[in-house]
């Protein structure tokens, strides 16, 4: 378990996992589906939005699943890049912006979809996750203070919601796969909270003998 650990815990394996979604479309099954025959940007944009999307919850799942299993080699070696994580999620959301700027087709017709709010709640979401990937080093750390900066950083919970809004609402991925996808975060977040609820409870128990 701690050599597979320690293989987790090395850059190259690291940038590996985070660049597999585009090394997928490099392969010639990827292309031969229907729907990138049919419209390779349309389904270049959902690709890759998806693509940041599922990044993020993994992002996201790390700090419950250090509480839920703390002595677990494997997470924590996984906690050992959050931050790297953390930014390819911003790089992706990127992408995928630029790519639907691309398809569609001219700056005023891109700056109108800004009307709707499943386009709107993205673009805000991008901006949070700029300012978190900005942010995401230790001279920020330094810079802003440890408390300022964990401050910053729970955007990341605003993020969360704004992108279940910005999935549930397309047509591609629809209220149930939307559910799928956050489903892990979202149970292991409550059960997080249930851990933190118990523990206090205990610890007021403690005190009051």
């Amino acid at each position: 378990m701690n050599g597979i650990a320690r293989f987790l815990k090395k850059k190259w394996v690291l940038y590996t996992l985070l660049l597999t979604p585009i090394l997928y479309l490099l392969l010639p099954q990827a292309r031969s589906e229907t729907e990138f025959q049919a419209d390779p940007a349309k389904y270049l944009l959902e690709y890759i939005g998806l693509s940041a999307t599922i990044l993020f919850v993994i992002a996201l799942m790390i700090t419950p699943l250090r509480k839920v299993f703390p002595k677990s080699p494997i997470i924590k070696a996984f906690a050992f890049h959050r931050r790297q994580i953390g930014v390819s999620v911003f790089i992706y959301a990127l992408l995928h912006l630029l790519i639907y700027f691309a398809y569609t087709g001219s700056w005023s017709g891109f700056v109108k979809d800004w009307e709707k709010l499943f386009i709107l709640s993205g673009i805000i979401a991008l901006i949070l996750l700029l300012v978190l990937a900005v942010t995401s080093n230790n001279r920020s750390v330094r810079a802003l203070g440890g408390k300022r900066w964990k401050r910053i950083h729970r955007l990341v919970y605003a993020i969360m919601f704004l992108l279940i809004y910005h999935q549930a609402t397309q047509e591609k991925t629809g209220y149930q796969e939307t559910a799928k996808i956050f489903a892990p975060l979202l149970i292991l977040q409550a059960y997080r909270i249930g851990l933190y609820g118990k523990r206090s409870l205990d610890q007021r128990s403690n005190d009051k003998s």
